[in-house]
């Protein structure tokens, strides 16, 4: 495990202002017009009953479906108005920043938690079946991470990129994908990209949990010769520096799966040229980085590929949340942003807005005094 000495100073700051700046410019990226929020409300027939009438306070509820039954939900378009409410429907991709951030955490505190009450046994468990996966690899004659270690180490400055790589591109990459994917996949694509690469995580953390597996950096050197090069090396980033971390979670591997998400994605659905030539590479740049680094075996990237299968052909489950978001917007008391799906197919359809929604639309984040 990588310690605090170990990371320059520097990086306390730079790494998550990296990380930051690019929340930042997703945001910027795919910020929508006014004139384009108002026309969509305009085309859809929902136009806030604050606007068209400001002394009505009623709120009405909403059927939405939850599992196998439809529950009343609130509508929360009598909010449309607040600050928050306009806020959030100029900067939509700031849901998605909440919600990758809330992704995130909740995945490192499980983590955390199950490192900090696993026992010996839970190690010894783990050890064994790291024993188990080098033994079928042996018999599928896939047994290739030592030698690519090896040829590596011998080049000094191939480890410290492919060190560097593991420490410090997954959270960035994933990052920049969504901004990216946001703004130029098709709505269902991305919603469908975005529910997969959640789900990701919570099968990894499922497996991980019942089926511990010892990465190779932390078998032992004398039986196996692996090295962890990421900390001997120095190479350490503040993501792979927390003393509750979870090391016994190999099996299955995260970073290929989302890197195998990342790049199939951009390949078939990007509308750039250069990125769909170059796309492919990202994925078989993290499948030797975490073999090189010690990190992982190469059955830990088939795991990681069989959950991302797994996880897009369930993704839909994650709708079943969309009664709690809603909830959750009314105790914020804020209306969610419209729809990436409804909204692109609202204003790139031909429709009539009139003189006094454009001219209402141009303020929106200033208060409406009706005519």
């Amino acid at each position: 495990m990588s310690k605090p000495d170990e990371i320059p100073a520097l990086s306390y700051i730079l790494e998550p202002a990296l990380v930051a700046a690019l929340l930042t410019a997703g945001c910027l990226l795919n910020k929508r017009k006014a004139s384009d929020i108002v026309q969509a409300h305009t085309l859809s027939g929902n136009l806030s009953p604050v606007i068209s009438n400001p002394q009505n306070t009623a709120w009405n509820f909403k059927e939405m479906k939850f599992l196998l039954w439809k529950i009343k939900v609130p509508s929360n378009t009598r909010f449309r108005m607040n600050l928050f409410s306009r806020f959030l429907g100029m900067f939509p991709f700031l849901l998605e920043v909440w919600y990758w951030l809330l992704t995130y955490w909740i995945y490192q505190i499980a983590r955390a938690m199950q490192a900090l009450t696993m026992g010996s046994d839970f190690r010894i468990l783990a050890e064994r079946h790291a024993r188990q996966i080098i033994e079928i690899e042996k018999v599928l004659h896939l047994d290739m991470e030592l030698a690519l270690q090896r040829i590596v180490m011998e080049r000094s400055w191939l480890l410290t990129f492919f060190n560097k790589t593991y420490a410090m591109v997954h959270i960035p990459a994933t990052i920049a994908f969504m901004a990216y994917s946001y703004r130029y996949f098709s709505p269902l694509v991305f919603q469908s990209t975005r529910r997969t690469l959640v789900l990701c995580n919570c099968l990894a953390f499922i497996v991980f949990s019942s089926w511990p597996c010892m990465p190779p950096r932390l078998l032992p050197f004398e039986e196996f010769g692996y090295i962890d090069t990421l900390h001997t090396g120095k190479a350490a980033s503040i993501w792979t520096t927390n003393k509750f971390q979870n090391q016994l979670a190999a099996f299955p591997s995260l970073h290929f799966g989302y890197s195998f998400v990342i790049g199939l994605s951009l390949f078939i659905y990007s509308p750039h040229k250069l990125i769909r030539a170059i796309s492919l590479f990202y994925p078989i740049l993290i499948l030797l980085v975490i073999m090189a680094t010690a990190n992982h075996y190469i059955l830990d990237a088939v795991g990681g590929f069989f959950v991302t299968i797994v996880a897009h052909k369930i993704n839909r489950l994650v709708l079943n949340l969309r009664p709690i978001e809603e909830w959750f917007f009314w105790l914020l008391r804020c209306e969610r942003p419209m729809d990436k799906v409804q909204f692109d197919s609202l204003i790139h359809q031909d429709g009539f807005i009139t003189a006094d929604h454009r001219d209402m639309s141009q303020r929106p984040l200033m208060s409406v005094s009706p005519e």
